[in-house]
């Protein structure tokens, strides 16, 4: 969205309108998108009016502007007549400077004023017995310009004589009040600091400061001095934050001003005329202190324009380059060329794109003009020239050849000096430039090198594709076509060049070409050969262009397999012709060589498949082959390379389908029209001898399948091995059935002992499950802490509660755990202080699931939420709130362990003081709207107690609380988007192990019966149970086999599924 200033209510609608609507049309940006982004540039009473519209009650963009222009209407900014000038005068003791402010504030709120009006209002307002009313009444202003240009003559001459007498009185008070002599040198450093004259500015100084004062370069003053009763108090210095004088008229502001323009900022305050003269003169005070740049040798290579014509004045210009220069000098610059983040507006990053220019020569707009630093000469291509018109008289012979990157030389018809007008008015440059007129083919037009770039003094981004070049304004700047100069790379890959091949190779290549015309004694070129072989050549220097393919329609597939290359071009059906969309190819390496042409076919489309795999993605794509590669990869049991490529093709949409052959039609047609009708007599087969298995000699065997399994599987031999193992033990036992990896996977899969002694899964079985609250203090969880050592009072335990969403901490020493002290410490603690909370989220021990607490709970309406057996993550805000109150308790102690209940206070405190990852915010600003004021902050005076000022901390503390909402909102996004990088890193790492309702399943015994998990050789699961019930994402009810049920809840991590 592009920026606007957010509106609060106070100012002029009209105006937040205006500049809200040309943002979004500038983008064409339509009604509904408008009326969702308006919301989100109000705040404060904008925002809660916005809120309290009813819903449904706006249906397009026109009714919401109407409705908010017509809301507030009363806080439109009244525009005056111009009858309201002549009331503007200069007071008996105001200067000339804050008056000409005044005046001009004044006229921005007239519409259509009269020049006329100007001049008397501002004639008549001027205090009499001034120079400046001396001057208006000897010699009236000709025009606008020689008004202002006589005020500001005046207001530089009131600001000398100012300045000069302050200085004056300043020196005089340091000399009265100086102690000792010592402090003569500092009293001289300060007086040299002092500017004689000050830079004259486009606004006043009070608007200077407002801009100025959230930045960390002002330097603020000390307290005025002097009886405060002496002072006028109706004057009053924002700077000095006192009254005595305005601060348009602080001399101590206007020279820390001056100091900073010195230094290089506020360039955006000072008059456009006096921005190069105060460039000058900061470069003259800096000058000194600059080191001189080590001598350079220059070299420049190639190129008319940097040698000239003729041979003497080149081997002058080399004499000339190879010299060293002794100190070559910085030449002075007005204007600095800047590139920032702003010039990359319309640009597709990232990008290696050439700067491509529109450029104006000779009164022709020149498209696909190509910037390049790397040629010394400027160039047009003759073909851009000739559609110019220009004739030839303008055109100059020339001897000097065009070399190129290569050293080849291009051949030039000659040079001529035309005229270019480069940027936009008034930001424009004009310069005559030598360019040189190529006879070449480019896909450019023309090209500006070095010489026109050094000409305009211009500078060239690659990255941000513009070029900046200074002019008596301001800086112009053009800005590159992203679009043209990839058209033009394109074009240029598309050269009309021939082959030719070389006369003393003809006998190489008729040698070659022997062995196939021994046979063709009688071979005569004719006419028909020759129109056959222009046609191959024409076909061979016109390739076709690559086509773009269209959303959702089918791409065909066509392979090529070599003896030591793989290939496959995709291409489009387009009105009964076939057009090329991507070609791709591999070579093959080592043992790829080897593969049979079956599997080099289906390496070619998985080649193909990886890499046009976006194609891949979005459409149906038919492979038209005459081989049966569908058969191939749809039964990979004939080789094992295949089954890994045929399951990364089985996520694509392809098809197969047959090439359409012409001769195999032909080839069918005749088989079928020549063969014979030859009637073949059926002769039944006859049985010599009937014999049954058991008359040859044959014994019928029965394998007890189950007892060889059971037997090695558990049997006095027998380790409960896996059932791969299992199978291959069998085997070489001398055992064999058809399904026997089969039926021992299923026996191990089944077995009692090896399910409850199975190893626990370390991974998450489903994916994280955040608790997110977007109210404050709404939802609550608490924990407990210990046992600790033994503090004061015997207290061993500490009871926490945290906020989910302001990560407000509250904590509590107790000695017993017990329902009463937990209903107590969330009494006065959460619900006295913070209000009555939705949700109150906590583990399964007995001191919150009783009945005295879940009464307690129902009374208040609270929702009572337990987290599943063992398993703490549920309450994961608690859980880590509790570690770090824990790490810092450690830290603190340093070996007194009893004092820990001493430390605790303080702990709390620096957590809710200290900025959380996940929001953003200290917990105590969410909950109260200021930051808190901490003990540094004392010993080391920050600038809010330096600067205290009750009256303005008041205001400044309820504009805080009314922007809290705000505030809160803003962490709760942060808030959002912090969970989800969460999520999204938890989730890579997820196991899904999910059970549906019926399912057997086991308890992890640490988590069940942690008694009975003692030792090395107890089981790791017992049970089973039945799953009864869906608690929640990865979270069930169990019950007893008999029917039983079991309480509270069981999360995945401690389950796995149970085979009976």
């Amino acid at each position: 969205m592009p920026p606007c200033e957010s509106y609060d209510g106070t100012g002029d609608p009209m105006e937040h309108l205006a500049r809200f609507t040309s943002g979004m049309n500038l983008h064409l940006v339509p009604d509904q998108i408008m009326c969702r982004a308006f919301p989100v540039t109000l705040k404060g009473a904008a925002h809660v009016w916005f809120q309290h519209l009813t819903p449904r009650s706006i249906s397009c963009w026109a009714q919401l502007a109407e409705s908010f222009r017509s809301n507030f209407l009363t806080s439109r900014v009244q525009r005056k007549n111009s009858s309201a000038l002549f009331r503007i005068v200069q007071g008996p003791k105001e200067s000339l400077k804050s008056y000409y402010a005044r005046f001009n504030s004044e006229k921005l709120l007239i519409d259509h004023l009269d020049p006329g009006v100007t001049f008397a209002a501002m004639a008549r307002g001027v205090r009499p017995s001034t120079p400046l009313r001396f001057s208006f009444n000897k010699r009236p202003p000709e025009n606008m310009s020689d008004l202002l240009d006589r005020v500001e003559k005046y207001l530089r001459a009131e600001e000398d004589s100012t300045t000069s007498q302050h200085e004056e009185a300043h020196n005089g008070h340091k000399r009265q009040d100086r102690p000792e002599r010592g402090n003569s040198n500092e009293a001289k450093r300060s007086r040299a600091t002092l500017p004689k004259s000050f830079t004259p500015l486009n606004t006043s100084q009070g608007h200077i400061l407002n801009q100025v004062k959230s930045q960390n370069i002002l330097k603020w003053p000390k307290p005025m001095r002097g009886p405060a009763d002496k002072r006028d108090s109706q004057l009053y210095c924002h700077f000095h934050k006192d009254h005595g004088h305005t601060t348009d008229e602080c001399k101590v502001l206007q020279r820390e001003i001056e100091n900073l323009i010195t230094k290089g900022h506020l360039k955006q305050f000072i008059k456009a005329n006096d921005r190069q003269q105060n460039g000058r003169r900061n470069q003259r005070r800096t000058g000194e202190t600059q080191p001189k740049d080590p001598p350079v040798i220059n070299t420049i290579s190639g190129g008319p324009s940097a040698g000239g014509l003729s041979s003497s004045s080149r081997k002058a210009y080399a004499r000339h380059v190879n010299l060293t220069q002794g100190s070559a000098k910085r030449p002075r610059t007005s204007t600095s060329l800047e590139f920032n983040d702003a010039d990359l507006d319309g640009i597709s990053l990232p990008h290696d794109d050439a700067l491509v220019i529109t450029l104006r020569v000779d009164a022709f707009n020149i498209k696909r003009f190509l910037v390049d630093t790397g040629s010394s000469a400027d160039i047009i291509f003759e073909d851009a020239f000739n559609q110019m018109g220009i004739s030839d008289d303008r055109v100059k012979p020339i001897s000097s050849p065009l070399y190129g990157f290569t050293g080849a030389s291009a051949p030039v018809r000659g040079i001529a000096s035309l005229t270019i007008v480069v940027g936009e008015p008034p930001r424009q440059a004009v310069h005559t430039l030598d360019f040189l007129i190529a006879k070449i083919k480019s896909s450019y037009n023309g090209i500006l090198g070095r010489t026109g770039l050094n000409k305009l003094q211009a500078v060239a981004s690659t990255y941000h594709l513009v070029m900046k070049f200074p002019t008596p304004v301001g800086v112009g700047l053009v800005k590159g076509d992203q679009t043209l100069a990839r058209r033009c790379y394109i074009a240029s890959c598309r050269t009309e060049e021939t082959l030719s091949i070389d006369d003393q190779r003809d006998g190489k290549v008729l040698r070659r070409a022997e062995p196939a015309l021994k046979n063709m004694k009688n071979f005569e070129w004719t006419a028909e050969c020759q129109t056959s072989f222009d046609e191959l050549k024409e076909y061979l220097a016109s390739p076709p262009l690559l086509s773009k393919p269209v959303m959702g329609e089918d791409l065909f597939l066509y392979l090529a397999v070599a003896e030591s290359a793989v290939s496959a071009v995709l291409v489009r059906e387009q009105d009964g012709q076939q057009l090329p969309v991507y070609y791709v190819s591999k070579v093959l390496q080592g043992a790829e060589q080897r593969y049979p042409n079956a599997e080099k076919l289906a390496f070619a489309l998985l080649n193909a498949a990886r890499k046009l795999r976006p194609y891949f993605q979005s459409h149906t794509i038919t492979v038209l082959t005459d081989k049966p590669l569908r058969r191939i990869l749809h039964k990979p049991d004939l080789s094992g390379r295949l089954i890994p490529w045929s399951v990364e093709l089985g996520e694509f949409d392809i098809h197969y389908r047959p090439r359409p052959s012409i001769k195999g039609q032909a080839l069918a047609d005749f088989i079928v029209e020549c063969t014979l009708p030859i009637e073949v007599e059926e002769t039944p087969l006859g049985v010599e001898r009937p014999l049954l298995p058991d008359q040859l000699g044959l014994f019928t065997w029965t394998l007890y399948s189950d007892y060889a399994l059971r037997e090695v599987h558990e049997g006095i031999c027998g380790q409960h091995l896996g059932g791969r193992a299992l199978a291959h033990k069998v085997l070489r036992q001398g055992y064999y059935w058809p399904t026997m990896h089969r039926d021992a996977l299923d026996y191990t899969k089944k077995c009692d002992a090896c399910q409850r002694f199975s190893s626990i899964p370390r991974q998450s079985p489903s994916p994280l499950s955040s608790l997110t609250s977007p109210i404050p203090f709404a939802m609550w969880g608490m924990d407990i802490m210990g046992p600790f050592p033994p503090a004061t009072a015997q207290r061993r335990f500490v009871i926490v509660a945290v906020d989910y969403f302001t990560k407000w901490v509250e904590a509590e020493a107790l000695a017993t755990i017990s329902e009463k002290k937990c209903e107590d410490f969330f009494w006065h603690a959460v619900v006295c202080r913070f209000g009555i909370p939705r949700v109150l989220v906590t583990d399964n021990g007995k001191q919150f699931d009783n009945p005295t607490f879940r009464t307690f709970c129902a009374n208040l309406s609270i929702e009572q939420r337990f987290t599943s057996v063992a398993h703490p993550q549920t309450n994961g805000q608690t859980e880590v709130t509790n570690r770090t109150l824990l790490q810092g308790i450690k830290k603190k102690l340093n070996g007194a362990k009893g004092l820990w209940v001493d430390e605790l206070p303080k702990i709390l405190w620096a957590y809710n003081t200290t900025t959380r990852t996940s929001t953003g915010e200290t917990p105590f600003s969410l909950s109260f709207g200021t930051d808190a004021l901490i003990p540094v902050e004392i010993g080391l005076p920050s600038l809010r107690v330096v600067t205290d000022d009750p009256v303005q901390n008041e205001e400044d503390l309820r504009a805080n609380l009314d922007l809290l909402d705000e505030r809160r909102e803003q962490a709760a996004v942060r808030l959002a988007a912090y969970k989800h990088r969460v999520s999204k890193f938890y989730d890579q790492r997820v196991r899904h192990r999910a059970f549906r309702v019926g399912d057997l399943v086991l308890r992890r015994i640490e988590a069940s019966a942690p008694r009975e998990a003692v030792g090395k050789l107890a089981p790791n699961w017992e049970g089973p149970y039945r799953v009864v019930k869906l608690a929640g994402p990865g979270a069930y009810h169990l019950e007893h086999i008999d029917g039983k049920a079991i309480p509270r809840t069981w999360n995945a991590a401690n389950l796995r599924r149970y085979y009976a």
